[in-house]
């Protein structure tokens, strides 16, 4: 049999009109009847839903009952406190507990009120009633959430925006810089053919595990974070470093990409080098000049004192 949640079973213990019964008119508009339960439960005959809506009303103030929704109540009040997940799992069994119990009582409570209500009857009932809540919570959620996203765009649109610009170059402004990708330093060049710049890209992933290659480059990396807390004068005596260090490098990957691509010629492999090179560079130099119009440049040298 399937378990009811806290949210079903919470309306179970809603009192229910009879489907039968007419209902006075109170001072304030009365619920529909039914409202708590389906109009209709597959499987389950007009008669049969006319007695298990009667008998739910009956039992409101069961015994078993009542003491199986405090103990629910009290399960969901000690969710505001707890706090690690050891707390977490003792309070789902608690939980599962607890809902059993309200099941089992529900059920044996419906039966003794109306012993003609069939169990299977009672049991796509409430699975149907389950079903209900779960889609009326998901349009509250849903609703709640184009709700907030609409205040969000109302917001956004009274924030006054850059004077003479448009909200979206603003925006596009702000975004920040990305880093350039393999597919696009190895894009075509201009001067060489599709059929060598395919040779060259599967060269290339070929060299980048080159026991050579891969040296040059943490020896590259240590550089950078050696240079990472230096002042900007310590930084320029490491340039000819650096310097030497890309040169080793363009050197061993060259030799690592004619290696793996022999019939490509070395005015080729250079050409497409130098390409992919420049093209780097210009990603770095755009990266650096938006990181520098967000954050601006510390007084040379640094705060450092004379």
């Amino acid at each position: 049999m399937r378990l009811l949640p806290l949210l079903a079973l919470a309306l179970l213990a809603l009192p229910l009109p009879a489907a039968d019964e007419p209902a006075a008119k109170p001072a304030k508009k009365a619920p529909r009847a039914g409202t708590a339960l389906p109009e209709s439960v597959a499987g389950v005959t007009e008669e049969q839903l006319a007695k298990i809506r009667r008998a739910l009303m009956a039992t409101y103030g069961d015994e078993a009952i009542t003491a199986a929704r405090k103990r629910l109540a009290d399960v969901k009040e000690r969710t505001r406190f707890v706090k690690g997940r050891n707390e977490t799992e003792d309070l789902r069994l608690d939980f599962e507990t607890a809902r059993d119990a309200m099941v089992k009582a529900t059920i044996a409570a419906v039966q003794k009120a109306d012993p003609t209500v069939e169990k299977e009857a009672l049991v796509l009932t409430l699975n149907a009633v389950e079903e209900m809540v779960k889609k009326r919570s998901q349009e509250a959620a849903r609703a709640a959430q184009e709700k907030a996203s609409a205040e969000e765009r109302a917001a956004a649109a009274k924030q006054p925006k850059e004077e003479g610009k448009p909200a979206a170059e603003t925006a596009a402004k702000e975004e920040p810089a990305k880093p350039v990708s393999p597919a696009d330093l190895l894009a075509d060049v201009e001067g060489v053919s599709a059929e060598d710049m395919r040779k060259f890209r599967a060269a290339a992933f070929k060299a980048q595990r080159d026991p050579k290659v891969k040296e040059i480059k943490a020896k590259r990396t240590q550089l950078s974070k050696e240079a990472e807390f230096l002042s900007q004068e310590e930084k320029k005596n490491m340039r000819g470093d650096f310097e030497q260090v890309q040169a080793d490098l363009r050197k061993a990957t060259l030799a690592a990409i004619a290696q793996a691509a022999p019939d490509l010629s070395k005015e080729t492999l250079e050409k497409i080098y130098d390409a992919i090179e420049t093209r780097a560079r210009e990603a770095l130099e755009k990266s650096g000049k938006k990181k520098a119009a967000k954050t601006p440049l510390k007084p040379f040298p640094f705060g450092e004192k004379k």
